[in-house]
């Protein structure tokens, strides 16, 4: 079985949807993911994304150049 996990596209970070217990996502490196999960990196697949702090630095520079 495949599992299609969101990296962020600026930091390399992945979504680990099942490391919080509040509900919340972590994003975390890609081997503290594969450590926690047990899963061969073959079986595993990417989808594009951006983690709340990247998405936060991309919105201020939108807002106020750079």
């Amino acid at each position: 079985m495949v599992r299609v996990v969101p990296m962020c596209e600026l930091c390399r970070r992945v979504r680990d949807e099942g490391a919080s217990t509040w509900g919340t996502n972590s994003w975390v490196d890609f081997p503290s993911y594969l450590a926690r999960h047990v899963v061969p990196p073959s079986q595993v697949r990417f989808s594009r994304d951006y983690c709340s702090e990247c998405r936060l630095s991309c919105d201020i520079l939108k807002t106020y150049g750079g």
